[in-house]
């Protein structure tokens, strides 16, 4: 199934800490050498406030989602997962077309993500510190659970294009939203027909815009419909332990890494004052 294959064990730092996290981080590059250029960042974390069975796998592919498209009674799973993605898409964009800015099918495809509505998308992010922010966020998970981040260079997803390759039909590096493979690949999940490229897990970046993708340096990969598992030498995971959550979310917060500055809206602020002046209510 069309997922980001997660390590087995552990990287081998202890983290107790902002800082032991940060020289787990800085010991990822030395041992990995990443190599890529220009402004934005092709390293990316992913953090989780548990330990998942399959952690790297997005809302269309997870076992919930997979349960309810049975009723379409397709040829087979992919499929059926197909076509309630397409049904779902469409209720959102109909009866959401009142909010939606743009009749693009790609931005209403990362808005319906940011409403958390189940697509092929998987949120990661190029900042270090918000991917340990997503892993130690939840107070109610502290002292319960561990969690975890993962660190990958996001354009070792990609298979190396065969020699003499040209054009849109094949992937370098990260892509931007707008390229052919990915507004394609997005097209398919609102009944567009799009012209066959290879399935792959695409690392996206999406356009930096006011709002949570800015504040969070969002970055996702796409999960192509027909796409199989992927794996990436470079991914490694952390282990968040469960009793040194709420120190690390404390000390976040002294560097201003915290719910308002993630999200960026007024709920999350609300959260943050009360959680400053200790009000529960």
């Amino acid at each position: 199934m069309a997922e980001i294959v997660s390590p087995t064990i552990y990287y081998p730092h202890h983290v107790s800490d902002v800082q032991s996290y940060l020289t787990a981080v800085s010991r990822w590059h030395t041992d990995n050498k990443p190599t890529e250029k220009g402004y934005l960042g092709g390293v990316w974390f992913r953090g989780s406030g548990k330990v998942h069975p399959v952690p790297l796998r997005p809302g269309v592919y997870r076992d919930q989602f997979g349960k309810r498209a049975q009723q379409f009674r397709e040829k087979d799973e992919e499929e059926n997962r197909r076509q309630l993605e397409r049904f779902m898409l469409g209720d959102f964009r109909t009866a959401g077309a009142m909010f939606l800015n743009t009749s693009s099918e790609v931005e209403i495809y990362f808005i319906a993500q940011h409403h958390k509505m189940p697509t092929r998308l998987l949120d990661w992010t190029t900042n270090p510190l918000a991917g340990l922010f997503f892993a130690v966020e939840n107070e109610k998970e502290h002292d319960k659970e561990d969690g975890e981040v993962f660190i990958m260079q996001a354009k070792k997803l990609l298979p190396v294009p065969p020699e003499g390759a040209r054009g849109s039909d094949y992937l370098w590096d990260v892509a931007g939203m707008r390229h052919p493979y990915v507004t394609g690949a997005i097209g398919d999940s609102f009944w567009l027909p799009s012209k066959y490229r290879a399935p792959l897990i695409i690392p996206v970046r999406p356009d930096h815009q006011p709002g949570r993708i800015g504040q969070q340096s969002s970055c996702f990969t796409l999960h192509m419909h027909n796409s199989k598992s992927a794996t990436n030498p470079t991914l490694v995971k952390i282990k968040i332990p469960k009793d040194r959550k709420r120190d690390m979310l404390n000390e976040l917060h002294r560097m201003n890494i915290n719910q308002f500055t993630i999200y960026n809206d007024l709920d999350h602020l609300s959260m943050d004052i009360k959680r400053a002046w200790d009000v529960n209510a």
